[in-house]
């Protein structure tokens, strides 16, 4: 068997369902990231007052705090945008219909600066934890973060769900004094600065490096130390080219249709359309 056809399945995320083609976290997007075919659904996630996990980038929905509103009230204001506010029971409910072979990644979108303005970590992980157990889709779903301590809570609630760390260098803190709020109480600096052994030191699944963090040097860090590398977010062909040839096992792109093109060229595997 020769390297290429030895390599596991390289994973083509859709990124908020392929927002450089439909709006973002739409129901829309998913599903016509499921009749193009990808091997992830990447979603942001914010959940209600009442504990509903919402498919939204942003903390806001029409000038109100999703966090300190219920799911009621939200989906009585005016829509922000072509598609209507969506909630994760939706997505789950879509990829049972269609039968798809797709894995579900589900970004929690707390935010240690401003805890406030977000729902607690706790209403996190409990709503999406148990959202995803009731419709037995833990198998398939990985849920990742720039905030560690929501994954190792996570973790706590559902050893069966995989943990991506997402990083990017200036979140890190590294040479400075003390830990970074966004790494569960670790300090970087105690791992020779490298974000790869602080994230398998703490027992994750992969690692979501910014694409102008990533180096040869970390792609290999992280699979000597049994990650997965899954750089975000990466939308022109030069680019996935030159991180394919790194041989990082996925990429999180907001152009699935570009990026499908790159697997191709490289001969690797390509996920079956799910059309609906």
């Amino acid at each position: 068997m020769d390297e290429l056809s030895a390599r596991p399945r390289f994973d083509l995320q859709a990124h908020r369902g392929g927002a450089g083609l439909w709006p973002e976290n739409s129901l829309m997007a998913f599903d016509r990231a499921l009749a193009l075919g990808v091997s992830t659904l990447e979603c942001d996630v914010h959940v209600s007052a009442d504990g509903v996990p919402l498919l939204s980038h942003e903390r806001t929905y029409a000038g109100h705090l999703i966090a300190r509103r219920t799911w009621d009230e939200l989906a009585t204001l005016p829509s922000c945008g072509p598609e209507p506010l969506a909630t994760l029971a939706q997505l789950v409910e879509l990829v049972h219909e269609r039968g798809a072979d797709v894995g579900l990644n589900v970004e929690t979108k707390f935010d240690v600066l401003h805890p406030e303005e977000t729902a607690p970590r706790e209403r996190f992980v409990e709503a999406v934890v148990g959202l995803l157990t009731d419709t037995g889709v833990v198998a398939r779903t990985s849920v990742q973060s720039f905030d560690w301590a929501v994954l190792r809570l996570v973790h706590a609630a559902e050893p069966g769900l995989r943990l991506n760390a997402l990083s990017t260098t200036d979140r890190l803190e590294v040479d400075q004094p003390g830990a970074s709020p966004w790494l569960a109480g670790l300090d970087i600096d105690d791992y020779g600065d490298s974000v790869a052994l602080a994230a398998a030191g703490l027992g994750f699944d992969a690692l979501s490096p910014s694409r102008s963090s990533l180096t040869p040097a970390l792609v290999a860090q992280a699979h000597d130390a049994g990650l997965r590398v899954l750089p975000y977010t990466v939308d022109d062909a030069p680019t996935m080219r030159l991180l394919v040839d790194l041989g990082v096992d996925g990429l999180i792109t907001n152009r699935p249709d570009v990026l499908r093109r790159v697997m191709a060229e490289a001969g690797l595997e390509l996920p079956v359309p799910s059309p609906g």
